[in-house]
């Protein structure tokens, strides 16, 4: 292929991949903005609350932009598969999106009532099975992260928080892993991640190295049950229940560990406990790498939106989080070459573990 047909094809694959990727941004703005209508209409204040100050939205439109443009380019180079683009079933997008909406309402009444730990019968078959940190309404959603109800919901909520680009912020924490191992298949590694969540990350990671063995964790039961439900037909894939802080894992046995979103939901002594165990699990010469909410020092003219997110949704621990440099907390555990960067409201953050 010359210079010219492989220009043709880059802008080619550039085009594609940035109308799926904006298609999918503007799509759950447009969800985003008829949350906040429908919360200001029946409670006569947004949710969630919407940037005012005309400067700072320019500066976090324009950084929305980046990192759509640079995850848009990133499948274009063949960096991503295209398969991690793959749209769920609009049919239950849409069944669901009413009852978003309606959850949306029902979050604000519960903020009015400052209520932060009500569960209902069913969830609290776990509450006494989750430390104590964990036993909260996360987010103001109803459960917290202890009902099927609530993991049905996640992914979709995340999404229209984040404007569509939540997918594209979890991305980042491939990026370490595609300089490591790009190319591959993955064929030989072990990838543990934790705190999976509802295993959002766990699939595009399948997709993206289809033959490494995955260990998926999560603390949740009815999170991990719905992770398992979406990778139900991936081979070579582990999941196991647990608490970050207490991984049965055997040491230096991964050659990546992988969290997303994890971090700011943890109480600082578990946070420092978690990269502890994660470090101990990790191969000498192996790759850990996070992503999660950009933090005080990162963006300084962010404060007032970093400032009000914790009030806008039930985040106890998000205000310690926001001052305790992930950077710093990677170097005390052990790790090197420590890097981090941002996209958006995200941050990676990455280190390897030394070779003994």
């Amino acid at each position: 292929m010359n210079s010219l047909s492989k220009t043709l094809k880059f802008q080619a694959l550039g085009f594609g991949a940035k109308a799926l990727v904006y298609g999918k941004a503007a799509h759950y703005f447009a969800q985003l903005r008829t949350l906040q209508g429908l919360t200001h209409l029946f409670f006569s204040k947004e949710f969630p609350t919407r940037v005012r100050d005309p400067e700072l939205q320019k500066t976090i439109h324009r950084a929305l932009l980046d990192l759509l443009n640079h995850d848009a380019n990133q499948f274009a180079s063949g960096v991503y598969p295209f398969s991690m683009l793959r749209p769920g079933s609009p049919v239950k997008h849409w069944m669901r999106l009413g009852r978003l909406l309606g959850d949306g309402l029902r979050i604000q009444r519960q903020k009015k009532k400052g209520k932060t730990a009500e569960f209902s019968e069913e969830a609290q078959d776990f509450v006494h099975d989750v430390p104590r940190y964990y036993r909260r309404n996360f987010h103001f959603q109803k459960d917290g992260y202890l009902s099927p109800e609530s993991a049905d919901l996640y992914e979709h909520q995340v999404e229209i928080l984040f404007g569509g680009a939540a997918d594209a912020m979890r991305r980042m924490v491939f990026e370490p892993l595609a300089e490591r191992w790009g190319g591959s298949d993955g064929r030989g590694l072990r990838i543990l991640e934790v705190g999976a969540g509802t295993g959002r990350t766990s699939v595009m990671l399948r997709e993206l190295f289809p033959k490494a063995h995955l260990t998926v964790t999560e603390l949740s039961d009815p999170y991990l049950k719905r992770a398992r439900r979406q990778l139900d037909e991936s081979e070579r894939v582990d999941f196991v229940q647990c608490a970050g802080e207490a991984l049965p894992f055997h040491s230096k046995h991964f050659d990546a560990v992988v969290s997303v979103f994890l971090f700011h939901e943890l109480p600082t002594e578990v946070r420092e406990a978690v990269l502890a165990e994660s470090f101990r699990v990790l191969k000498p010469g192996g790759v850990m790498a996070t992503v999660d909410s950009v933090q005080q020092h990162d963006a300084p003219s962010w404060s007032p939106v970093l400032m009000q997110f914790p009030v806008d949704f039930h985040e106890p621990f998000f205000r310690s989080y926001i001052h305790e440099p992930l950077e710093g907390l990677f170097a005390s555990a052990g790790l090197t070459s420590v890097v981090s960067r941002m996209g958006f409201v995200s941050k990676l953050v990455f280190g390897e573990r030394p070779q003994d």
